[in-house]
């Protein structure tokens, strides 16, 4: 028996393939959506050398070249990572600024914007502030202030009571999200929910994985957050999260076979490294075979 979990992982993403062939009415059911899925560019990351580099210097330049580069590989939208830097976070109306001034192109903006705004403020089009946990006190404060940008908001399905390793723990933080939503008048179309593909917790599965998420846990409840809403709320994903336990070579390969399952139950958006020229040769055929809504 190979227990080489790249091995492991891609034997399970095939047989999924092959099931999702074999049931493909059943299983393709959240395909009808009004929009591709939205593919987001990962490299303005607090752990990309670059961009650090970048951010040290202001380097208006180095900013638009990394951010050019995405854009022109196929990004519709970038994501700006700054982790917990704080003086970065205080930067980001710069980073907005400078990049919008180059190029028409939405962005994803830390957090940090919720005790900063100015960012919102000049954000030209829809901001996405990504992202917020499903603490209720937390929600209330990030969805009023979403709400008074017009901005989307990502909320990671992780609570600082509940940790989901399944999909029914998943659906009840969407469930809170969605009462939230009600009471504060967000509406369900401006968010985005994140399931959070994490590492798995139990030591024994870790063993036989080397910490590779359950691909299957994360396919269901993917599908299980489209249907709560009626495709309303929106379902979102970082797929490098997937394989950080990987070697460098074979972390392209476990997304190229994990994207078009994940479209096929239902993501919205994804956001991921598109300099990869296979994976976003992946990104836009699932895009291309994607029925639209009637």
């Amino acid at each position: 028996m190979d227990l080489n979990p790249f091995s492991l992982i891609t034997d399970f993403l095939s047989d999924e393939a092959a099931l999702s062939n074999n049931n493909g009415a059943g299983r393709g059911e959240n395909l009808h959506k009004e929009n591709n899925m939205r593919i987001i560019g990962e490299d303005l990351h607090i752990m990309n050398h670059e961009f650090l580099q970048v951010m040290e210097k202001q380097d208006a330049d180095g900013l638009v070249r990394l951010a050019r580069r995405q854009v022109e590989a196929g990004a519709a939208a970038l994501d700006i990572n700054l982790g917990q830097n704080k003086k970065f976070g205080l930067r980001t109306p710069w980073l907005v600024e400078t990049i919008q001034q180059a190029m028409d192109v939405p962005l994803l903006l830390s957090n940090h914007v919720l005790k900063e705004p100015r960012a919102l403020e000049v954000h030209k089009g829809t901001a996405t502030i990504n992202a917020v946990t499903a603490n209720p006190a937390e929600l209330i404060r990030a969805m009023e202030t979403a709400k008074r940008f017009q901005a989307d908001l990502v909320v990671l399905l992780v609570s600082s009571k509940l940790t989901p390793t399944d999909a029914d723990g998943r659906l009840r933080l969407a469930l809170m999200v969605q009462d939230v939503a009600d009471e504060v008048g967000m509406p369900l179309e401006q968010l985005y929910l994140d399931p959070v593909i994490s590492c798995r917790p139990d030591p024994a599965a870790w063993g036989l994985s080397a910490g590779l998420p359950n691909i299957e846990v994360l396919l269901n409840s993917i599908r299980l957050l489209g249907e709560l809403s009626d495709h309303r709320l929106r379902t979102i994903a970082a797929i490098s999260n997937s394989s950080i336990c990987l070697a460098a070579g074979e972390r392209s390969a476990l997304h190229c076979r994990l994207l078009p399952m994940l479209a096929e139950a239902g993501l919205d958006a994804v956001i991921m490294n598109c300099r990869d020229e296979k994976l976003m040769a992946a990104a836009k055929n699932i895009n291309t075979a994607l029925p639209t809504a009637a």
